[in-house]
């Protein structure tokens, strides 16, 4: 079972056209999982467990009924207004899965399983994706079994 959240750092700032890849496995009765793209936490600690400044928030939500949905979000101190859209990364909760996050100049893109087509989540970024230094993952994952930090430009830092 994975500690909530799984957390991983970045081994260096992102930069436009980088990627991040998680393999896992959600529960086989998960209701939600979501993963955030983190700024670093200011000093003073607050009773929220989810950090005051998240860039970007991918969260998808499994109802009753058999629907499920993607929310995405940003959070300054604040939450601010959650875009809703149908789930088509994630049909199984039984098979394990892939998403990539690739950042671009004015959105994040998602895609389920590989690059090799067009994306199937676009989010336009607020916060600055160079500020970004952490990637949570939260609620029902049964396991991370890679996170891979992929950069366009291997050798700049």
């Amino acid at each position: 079972m994975c500690n909530r959240p799984f957390t991983a750092q970045f081994p260096r700032k992102p930069a436009f056209g980088d990627e991040v890849l998680i393999r896992g496995k959600l529960k086989s009765d998960a209701r939600m999982v979501s993963v955030n793209f983190c700024l670093p936490r200011p000093a003073q600690v607050s009773d929220d467990q989810t950090p005051p400044h998240i860039a970007y928030h991918f969260k998808t939500i499994f109802h009753d009924d058999g629907s499920s949905a993607v929310i995405h979000n940003w959070k300054n101190t604040v939450w601010q207004a959650e875009s809703v859209e149908e789930n088509y990364w994630m049909y199984d909760r039984n098979e394990k899965f892939t998403l990539i996050f690739r950042f671009h100049e004015e959105v994040f893109k998602v895609f389920a399983e590989d690059t090799q087509h067009t994306p199937d989540y676009e989010f336009v970024h607020q916060l600055p994706i160079e500020s970004i230094k952490l990637i949570e993952i939260w609620d029902d994952i049964e396991y991370v079994e890679e996170i891979a930090f992929k950069y366009k430009r291997a050798g700049e830092y």
